[in-house]
């Protein structure tokens, strides 16, 4: 096979052999040779034949015809010459194109024209367009690991100055929206789908009264639960997207039974998740005579703009909203009976099975409630878990499935240069999706997730400078300022709150916009569970006509060993994982203990049977021999109890060393130190003054978290103190004779200076301060700042742990200590 192209007043001849296989393929030509006609009578004449190979030999013209005629001939481009001249010989030819970057380095290959791609004018194969990208990407200091997203687009476009365009300081992202789009995940409707009316369900009239007024059909996870037996009292995993209609599914089961004298029961991993779905529930079916009640484990603080949730008695409540913990309590007390005629149970967010901590907490109260309630229904309900049928078989449940997203979602990937670029581009995504609004008249609205609570305030301030309404929303912040942004966010004032990862299973805010400004909570880069959780938060049914999602990480900028870019193409590329449930020795003898304590089992050899099919890291007789030794439990006549003692443990939600700790140290030591030791404050940061001022210094990037190792370092070296200015040396000369007074041997790290400052907290608690006035008191003395939220959740965190050493104490009839520990819960509440 011979090529001929045209090139100035010459056309050149490359012989690349079989034309087999030749198409996009790149070949070395046996030689490379040179044609020069001239006119002769009219007629073109080849002139001169010149071949190029080790050296440069001029051939008679007769030769070139020689081999002309023998191959098979294809003409790059329009040539009305050399076409003349073949037809002259009775020479056949094709057209074909070639890349022209190949032949830059010596090389010839044939494209077809919807195999090629267009780059000034001409058309360059697969491998030269993908080398032009890892180039670039090389030149701009992109990670490689992007390198897939900009060759999807490059087969996407077929255009690669438009791909190369991404590049350039002057695009943007939001006009070429195009070039920024990673995938589509559509919606599809099914019109063979059977519509159920829900006049014709067999549910109470008034109930079904209350339904209607929020639509007149079921919705197709609805249907599908309906069909699976939920109102035949199945259990069920329900696993669909976010806002499909899973919750529905469970008060389709549990309220039909509460209105006929039973108990329904909602479970949700978090207070602030409780708290709303009680507020809804009770809005709701307090109109249809139900009494409705919260079972959270909260204390009774009183606090400036904080909600008391003290916890209701269930005893003769219809509905009982709570979390995994706060019913497990009942069950590991002994008492069940409260919970009278259970009939329904709805376990929210039920792949929180996989977390580490609270896994085998909430595998072990489903467990115990199926143990403890036989006829009991239970439902499941997630929108990740890759593994279902394994949770399904495990809880004796049905599957329910359902695919399909309720809108259809977009996400795009726009890679970031500066922090100020990314924030910029962030104002404008939340001010032109706030500008938008769907066919149903809402306002599109924006959730931003950030890495830590104060980037938070600096990404919301900085949207609320340039005209975006936001709000930061974090743990940290009161309750009053949390209600008043969600309620802000509801009733559409609000472009966007700004949030942490942490809370993506939080707060519902109907949002059709989600935005990463990071993709970490905290120095943790995203898990694929927890990034298809908080992208699966843009778009609503009920608000929007679609989703879109946006990840904007910054080129170069990186967390360990990956970037962000790194990070992106990770979890985009993702899918969830499997839900599995792990245990440590701790919780492996806290699941024993609590199956022992509710009644679940009776004997060791009940406990070997439940647990027969799990991974665990200690044999049965070996955990079984650390309760017995801990005088957790007693065994008599092949029976095991509890003793006064571990039932108080369990109760307590204590691993077995915290509790020895405890028990040996609460005749010599005070109740509220060992709180303190138990329970130190955490949440502690230096200011953001402190903070830029060292790091100028130092010519590093400081951490802001107080007790990080680095910043103990820092501070007890005093190596940049000297140099911070007069008001700021003061302060933190001051923290250090208050707080690094120890003379232990692992100073700083050895937790004295933590438990100093907690101390100080608590001394500011006693004497009548507000949580708020303690945070304002320590950044004034200090330049330490701890929100108003986190030391409301501390004390009541420590208000818990000395309730846990008073049980202990209780248990071995301490009544001092009992007293003393009365005595502090109640200043520290009130």
């Amino acid at each position: 096979m011979i090529i001929l192209r045209r090139k100035k007043k010459i056309v050149e001849l490359f012989p690349i052999g079989s034309s087999k296989g030749a198409l996009n393929s790149r070949r070395k030509p046996f030689f490379h040779g040179y044609l020069k006609f001239r006119r002769v009578d009219g007629q073109l004449k080849i002139h001169k034949f010149i071949v190029k190979k080790d050296k440069e030999t001029i051939l008679p013209p007769s030769e070139a015809v020689k081999v002309l005629r023998k191959q098979n001939i294809f003409l790059v481009g329009s040539d009305p010459d050399t076409e003349e001249f073949l037809q002259s010989l009775n020479i056949k030819y094709n057209h074909t194109l070639i890349c022209r970057h190949c032949t830059f380095d010596g090389f010839i290959t044939l494209i077809r024209r919807e195999k090629s791609y267009f780059y000034h004018g001409d058309h360059l194969c697969r491998l030269c367009a993908e080398g032009e990208i890892k180039r670039e990407l090389k030149a701009r200091s992109y990670d490689m690991s992007t390198f897939p997203r900009f060759r999807k687009m490059l087969d996407e476009t077929g255009d690669l100055a438009k791909v190369l365009s991404v590049f350039d300081p002057r695009f943007d992202p939001l006009k070429n929206q195009e070039l920024t789009l990673y995938d589509k995940v559509s919606t599809k409707k099914d019109d063979n789908f059977p519509k159920i009316r829900i006049d014709s369900l067999e549910i109470p009239g008034e109930f079904k009264k209350s339904l209607k007024s929020q639509g007149t059909h079921l919705l197709p996870v609805q249907v599908l639960a309906l069909q699976a037996g939920l109102l035949e009292g199945e259990n069920l995993l329900v696993v669909s997207a976010t806002a499909s209609g899973k919750t529905l599914i469970g008060e389709l089961a549990g309220i039909p039974h509460a209105l006929e004298g039973g108990k329904f029961l909602f479970l949700t991993p978090l207070v602030a998740l409780a708290n709303q779905k009680y507020r809804d529930f009770k809005k709701r079916y307090q109109k249809l005579g139900l009494n409705v009640s919260i079972r959270v484990g909260m204390s009774r603080i009183k606090a400036k703009e904080e909600l008391t949730l003290p916890d209701d008695k269930v005893d003769a409540a219809d509905i009982v909203v709570g979390t995994y913990e706060g019913l497990d309590f009942l069950l590991r007390a002994g008492r069940s009976s409260q919970l009278g005629d259970l009939k329904t149970v709805v376990v929210d967010e039920i792949h929180m099975l996989g977390d580490d901590e609270r896994g085998p907490r909430l595998r072990g109260l489903i467990h115990r409630l199926k143990a403890i309630f036989p006829n009991l229904q239970v439902i499941g309900l997630s929108a990740t878990v890759r593994n279902p049928r394994e949770i399904a078989a495990e809880f004796g449940m049905k599957l329910v499935e359902y695919p399909l997203r309720p809108v259809p979602l977009e996400r795009h990937l726009i890679f970031t240069r500066t922090e100020e670029e990314k924030n910029h581009l962030l104002t404008q995504l939340a001010r032109n999706e706030y500008q938008n609004r769907s066919k149903k008249g809402y306002h599109g609205q924006s959730i931003i997730f950030t890495n830590s609570r104060r980037k938070t305030h600096t990404v919301a301030d900085y949207l609320a400078r340039r005209g975006v309404k936001a709000g930061a929303y974090h743990a940290g912040l009161s309750y009053a300022k949390k209600n008043r942004i969600e309620k802000e966010f509801g009733e559409q004032k609000l472009g966007a709150v700004v949030t942490t990862a942490a809370l993506a299973a939080g707060v519902d805010f109907p949002a059709s916009q989600v935005l990463f400004e990071s993709l970490t909570m905290g120095n943790k880069t995203l898990t694929p569970n927890e990034f298809s959780q908080m992208l699966g938060r843009a778009g609503r049914p009920t608000y929007h006509d679609q989703g879109k999602v946006y990840l904007l990480p910054e080129v170069g900028r990186s967390y360990g060993d990956e970037t962000e870019e790194m990070q992106a193409m990770e979890l985009l590329s993702s899918d969830v994982e499997s839900v599995n449930v792990t245990y440590s020795e701790d919780s492996q003898v806290e699941q024993f203990l609590a199956d022992i304590c509710a009644g679940r089992v009776e004997t060791f050899r009940e406990i070997s049977h439940e647990y027969r099919d799990e991974e665990l890291p200690l044999e049965f007789e070996e955990a079984f021999n650390i309760m017995v030794d801990y005088g957790l439990v007693n065994e008599r006549d092949d029976k095991v109890t509890p003793t006064p003692y571990g039932r108080a443990v369990s109760m307590s939600f204590l691993a077995y060393p915290c509790a020895d700790y405890i028990r040996k140290n609460m005749n010599r030591m005070n109740p509220l130190d060992i709180a303190l030791k138990l329970e130190p404050f955490e949440s502690a940061y230096l200011s953001n003054r402190i903070t830029t001022q060292i790091g100028r210094i130092l010519k590093i990037n400081m951490s802001t978290r107080l007790f990080a190792d680095s910043t103990l370092d820092i501070l007890s070296s005093g190596t940049a103190i000297n140099k911070l200015e007069p008001s700021l040396r003061e302060r933190l000369m001051k923290l250090q004779m208050d707080f690094y007074t120890c003379r232990c041997k692992e100073r700083p790290f050895c937790g004295c200076f933590q438990r100093e400052l907690s101390r100080k907290m608590v001394k500011q608690r006693l004497a009548k301060r507000d949580p708020v006035d303690i945070s304002r008191k320590l950044m004034r003395d200090y330049e330490i700042h701890a929100y108003a939220g986190d030391i409301f959740s501390w004390l009541d965190s420590l208000i818990r742990m000395l309730e846990a050493v008073r049980r202990i104490a209780n248990a071995f009839d301490k009544k001092k200590v009992v007293g003393e520990c009365n005595r502090l819960i109640r200043q520290i509440e009130n």
